[in-house]
């Protein structure tokens, strides 16, 4: 009850300043537009406001490609994230004045100190206000550039959503979010149309209609902090125990129950297989279990695709599951991007545990996936990887480049084209004998 009261106090409260507001923010937005030129060779680019560790890596992959990149965000998760994980916090900033007031400001400052502006459908630090309409408005007077990256919780509209399993899943997780379908529907389709560009990866596809570039995944890893396990552990399940690894957030859309039951189910049938729940833990914390202490990770198998997590298990060289069933889903990655490359292992609660006894007691075939999922965490997946993508957005949204839509086509794109294919065991992501 004081969280709604709280809510409609923020709420009248920014009708009553919107107008104050507007009146300072478009003369404002116009001298921007005076004093900045309309084609920047090296723009200055912000990530927020949304703090998600995402941000984070991108920026710092931007920053050693040159540019000046930071990130600008309301908070930051203490539970999972350091704090020097990120530059701008809107508390730090302007710590005495009303939050309303500190939402306006930074967002009038941002105008002044960034040009490209990446941001998820929520929209930036007016996204989640009344005025949220201006935004784009704003921005465009400005004469700055907008292009949204999608993550999850700001782009799922439940009944746009082909996948029924994944609308269920997000009800086990995030309910109330079922309620809020119209003004995330709103927010999406107002980002679609006005943002200069649109890159969604797995999460942005349903219901969009929009994307300018096709990738499996824009996310990027620090690949000096990531190091394939050295364990080459030759338990089989049998003689010595197979640790499997899982992280229990969101775990209805993970499907973390059918995970617990299925290790259970092995070890009924006499298999020494341990679980190990990676749950609310720094990510530090996270690299050195998944380095030292595991022989297998999942990601989750309710949703189709996958997300950092199943990136980090690539990237400390096990072999790692995720749901990749719904052709729906995968044929079009795997036919315009990348993604046939990919070593990630398709599992669903109908046949985890099938798989899982083919890893566990296989420890040849585990070696041989961790190996190609360093591999391809290499490719595509490092800093490089988000330099050569952003970097081609920028020239995008600034005119100088037509078209970004066959980027990583497996033949008209170029792309670490002279490279070797990565080579694993796998046929669509699945075993075969």
């Amino acid at each position: 009850m004081l969280k709604r009261v709280a809510r409609l106090v923020f709420l009248v409260g920014y009708k009553i300043a919107a107008p104050f507001f507007l009146i300072i923010a478009f003369p404002w937005a116009l001298y921007i537009r005076w004093t900045t030129k309309a084609d920047v060779k090296t723009p200055r680019l912000v990530w927020g406001a949304t703090p998600i560790i995402n941000n984070s890596y991108w920026s710092l992959a931007m920053r050693a490609a040159g540019y000046e990149s930071e990130t600008f965000t309301t908070q930051y998760y203490a539970a999972i994230n350091a704090r020097d994980n990120w530059d701008r916090l809107l508390d730090e900033e302007y710590p005495h004045l009303p939050y309303p007031f500190r939402i306006c400001i930074a967002f009038l400052a941002s105008l002044k100190r960034y040009d490209v502006f990446f941001i998820p459908f929520h929209g930036y630090f007016l996204g989640n206000t009344p005025l949220w309409r201006f935004e784009y408005y704003l921005f465009k007077l400005a004469r700055k550039k907008v292009v949204v990256l999608s993550y999850g919780a700001d782009f799922f509209v439940y009944r746009r959503i082909r996948s029924i399993p994944l609308i269920h899943g997000l009800l086990m997780s995030y309910p109330g979010a079922a309620k809020r379908q119209g003004i995330i529907a709103k927010h999406v389709d107002y980002w679609a149309t006005h943002a200069d560009a649109v890159i969604p990866g797995w999460l942005g596809t349903d219901g969009l209609g929009r994307w300018d570039a096709l990738t499996p995944s824009a996310l990027c890893l620090d690949l000096n902090q990531w190091t394939p396990s050295a364990r080459k552990s030759q338990a089989d399940g049998n003689g010595d125990t197979v640790y499997i690894a899982h992280a229990p957030n969101h775990r209805g859309f993970k499907g973390t129950e059918f995970i617990v039951d299925t290790i259970q189910r092995l070890k009924n049938e006499g298999l020494k297989v341990e679980l190990v729940l990676l749950e609310k833990k720094q990510n530090y914390e996270v690299r050195e279990i998944l380095k030292e202490k595991v022989d297998i990770l999942i990601e989750q198998v309710i949703n189709t695709g996958h997300g950092l997590n199943g990136l980090e298990g690539l990237a400390s060289g096990l072999p790692t599951i995720s749901n990749l069933e719904d052709e729906d889903y995968t044929v079009y990655m795997r036919r315009w991007s990348f993604f046939s490359e990919c070593p990630l292992v398709s599992a669903c609660p109908e046949n985890l545990a099938d798989v899982l006894r083919k890893l566990i007691m296989r420890p040849e075939l585990r070696h041989q996936l961790g190996t190609a999922g360093y591999q391809y965490i290499e490719k595509y997946h490092g800093y490089d990887s988000a330099q050569y993508l952003f970097s081609n957005i920028i020239d995008y949204v600034y005119g100088r480049k037509e078209s970004l839509i066959n980027m990583y086509h497996p033949l008209l794109g170029e792309y670490k084209k002279e490279q070797p294919k990565i080579i694993h065991p796998l046929v669509n992501n699945k075993i075969v004998d």
